[in-house]
């Protein structure tokens, strides 16, 4: 199993908590865990507000939940069609920068055609995310189910409704793998 580049999306039994209704695009997943970011949790306006105040963001652009993990730093996921030195690709039409030059950029006015601010991110360790989806831990009750990243999905589809769309995507990935039966 390797996640890496597939969304993550949680299901019903995670109802509360850091990552109820979560869409998490994982960035990696190999022997040392996994890590990722919620990609559809648009914070709260009045902390937004604050949190752009303290960036020294001067639009009045959405900042987004990424995870529990490393709440102190913040990176932007992006289309390709932006690229700075510290630019680093995730895929063939996903890119992400953490230098903290892209504030000045997105001030300009010089915005990559798709992108999200993203607080905080999501990580586990060793097995853990395994554990979590086999169910090890919840009497055999997954607590995600996985997706193949799509651009479409990821924006394209309203951050409130990316959940709810995850979930179809999953399970229409998994009708499409399940063998037809067969009669004799």
């Amino acid at each position: 199993m390797n996640f890496k580049n597939n969304f993550l999306v949680s299901l019903p039994i995670m109802n509360g908590g850091n990552f109820n209704k979560s869409l998490i695009y994982l960035d990696s997943h190999n022997g040392d865990g996994a890590h990722g970011w919620i990609v559809n949790k648009q914070l709260e306006e009045q902390v937004a507000t604050k949190l752009r105040r303290g960036m020294k963001l001067s639009k009045n652009i959405p900042i987004y939940y990424g995870g529990p993990v490393d709440v102190n730093s913040g990176v932007v996921i992006h289309s390709k069609d932006f690229n700075v030195p510290a630019t680093k690709s995730l895929n063939d039409t996903l890119s992400i920068t953490r230098d903290k030059s892209i504030i000045n950029i997105l001030n300009m006015g010089q915005m990559p055609e798709y992108f999200r601010i993203i607080v905080g991110c999501c990580g586990w360790g060793p097995t853990q995310l395994e554990n979590e989806i086999i169910g090890s831990r919840t009497n055999g009750m997954s607590s995600w189910t996985t997706t193949p990243y799509s651009h479409d999905l990821m924006w394209n589809t309203m951050p409130g409704d990316q959940w709810n769309s995850g979930i179809e995507h999953a399970a229409s990935a998994l009708t499409s793998t399940m063998l037809a039966p067969t009669f004799q």
